[in-house]
This record gives structure tokens, sequence and C-alpha cells, in this order.
């Protein structure tokens, strides 16, 4: 398990990728105009997505108070494993493992202590 990025859950994405980009001058590896954008620190990797997405997603609204416009995302081997290991331990469970196949990966999410969202995610194989 790895932290692979941090991902803000914002209303506007053009002005935090702008400002990122071109203030502080990091490398911008994904541009989705007005949905995502992803900038490369060299570790692991900062992130903005439409909190209205996420959402979606989540089946919850996300991003709209202090403390749930952040999710913690973990790459794992395997999604399905790590997600039952964490509900064995009883770690609250916001959405089972599933598909989401214009992220190309496979993702299932949770809830740290605080109610922070963390997200196990792998890539999907082509062509699923």
């Amino acid at each position: 398990m790895s932290l692979s990025h941090l991902r803000f859950l914002v209303a506007d994405v053009a002005a935090p990728a702008a400002f990122y980009r071109d203030v502080v001058g990091l490398a911008q590896v994904v541009d989705v105009p007005g949905v995502y954008a992803e900038f490369d620190t060299g570790g692991s990797r900062l992130a903005f997505y439409r909190a209205d997405l996420m959402g979606q997603v989540l089946g919850a609204p996300a991003g709209t108070t202090a403390g749930d416009n952040l999710v913690l995302c973990l790459r794992v081997a395997d999604v399905d494993a790590e997600a039952a290991r964490l509900a064995a331990r009883g770690v609250r469970r916001l959405t089972t493992p599933h598909d989401q196949p214009t992220w190309m990966q496979r993702v299932a999410h949770f809830a740290d202590p605080a109610g922070r969202t963390i997200e196990l995610w792998s890539p999907l194989p082509r062509g699923r």
C-alpha cells in the first residue's frame, strides 16, 4: 500500500490548477478541463477534482464542509482484498469495491475515525 496522491475536492478546478501550474510551477500531468487536474510533486501527486462528481461516486455530498474536501488515495495491489480486510477490522465503508471505467481504476471508499475519505484503488486491466 502506498500513498499515490492527495485529491482535493473543489467547486472550480481551473483556479487551483492555474495556481499550482503557473505560480507554484508544478508539472501538470493530467488535465481534464473543468473536471480534474493532477500535478507531479516528485513522489506522490497533488490532484483537484470537482466535488459534485466525487459526490456522485460516493452517493452523498462531498466537498461541502470543512474536513470532507480531501480524499487520501492509497494504491493497493487488490482493492477487493484490502477492502475486505478493512471492513473486517471495523472501518466504516462508504462504497463497496467497484470499477470506475472513466478513471480506469477499481476503487473502494472508507472513512477514517475523523470522517475523512480514504480511497483504495488499483488500475483496471486493459479492456475491462
